[in-house]
């Protein structure tokens, strides 16, 4: 999902870049309503009764693999947090709020760094941020919201255990869901009332822990290497067919993000690429992928694939 690019070319996007502001909603409620920039929410003391599951009732008695998912690439890449050359407008807190639940997001520990961070590409020169800090505001909107089911990919540039023992530090132990590979994918209302509601995925092989899957193990995955519309495919790049979840590329890079790029392609484009690759493939469109969801239909679309 990353690339790397010459010093001139990074150099010339961080004179041009210029993060607008946005006016932050909270999802969560019944209605938008302002809401402080940042992680503030009262921690739920119970489900949802009636038990809603990530938004809608009809969702809760589906499978895991059955239920379409809006996702965001190089999720901790934005405007917002003023990155250059960003994936996404709005941040990983005002995606949470808005109503994404699943991102892709790249581990790295660059020599200037003591700690793991995210970022992608030339790590502090694009942006970067501590895993923790972003993995304590995932708990904490979990916390929060306990009718909802997450899931992350990662692609990972550090070893499992200093990644795991960030999860641990982040208090997110007890939210991990652990799916063995020849297991059925139990239902929202499952995940949601066991607690285990939060999936992570690594792009990596190299996993000894029950709740850090090697991706390609679970899902498959089409091309992500788009330049342009002509490129999006419904063709195994990664993974197998046999695989449940169906990961759905859906941006372009040319020879970066962008949010004019992105806004050709966030509409009528991801309509069609979704409902074709369902209707070729067979295999029902899971995790659900774009840049700067912000300027696109991806909840609309999202909703259509559910059925809602």
């Amino acid at each position: 999902m990353s690339r790397r690019f010459s010093s001139s070319v990074l150099l010339l996007l961080a004179l041009a870049c210029d993060p607008a502001p946005s006016d932050p909603t909270d999802a969560g409620l019944d209605a938008p309503v302002a809401i402080d920039a940042g992680p503030r929410c009262t921690p739920a003391t119970g489900l949802p009764d009636p038990l809603v599951c990530n938004g809608h009732a009809e969702l809760c008695d589906r499978a895991y693999d059955a239920v379409a998912f809006p996702t965001t690439h190089n999720a901790m890449s934005s405007e917002e947090d003023g990155w250059i050359a960003p994936n996404q407008g709005r941040n990983l807190w005002h995606q949470l709020e808005d109503g994404v639940r699943a991102f892709m997001l790249d581990t790295h520990r660059p020599a200037s760094a003591t700690q793991v961070m995210l970022c992608h590409g030339g790590c502090g020169v694009l942006g970067m941020r501590p895993l923790i800090d972003a993995m304590i505001e995932l708990r904490q909107f979990m916390d929060c919201h306990p009718g909802e089911v997450l899931s992350i990919i990662f692609e990972p540039h550090v070893d499992e255990a200093p990644f795991a023992a960030v999860i641990e530090e982040a208090g997110l132990l007890p939210y991990l869901h652990q799916q063995a590979e020849d297991a059925p994918w139990p239902t929202l209302r499952e995940m949601i009332t066991s607690g285990r509601r939060l999936v992570i995925f690594t792009e990596t092989s190299n996993v000894t822990l029950p709740w850090h899957h090697h991706a390609y193990d679970y899902v498959w995955d089409n091309d992500y290497r788009a330049e342009s519309a002509a490129d999006f495919d419904c063709d195994v790049l990664r993974g197998s067919r046999d695989n449940a979840v169906f990961v759905l590329n859906h941006f372009v890079t040319n020879p970066l993000a962008s949010r004019e790029q992105s806004e050709l392609v966030n509409f009528d484009v991801l309509r069609d690429h979704a409902l074709r690759c369902r209707t070729e493939t067979g295999d029902f469109p899971n995790l659900v992928t774009v840049d700067f969801y912000d300027a696109s239909d991806l909840f609309e679309v999202v909703d259509e694939l559910n059925g809602l």
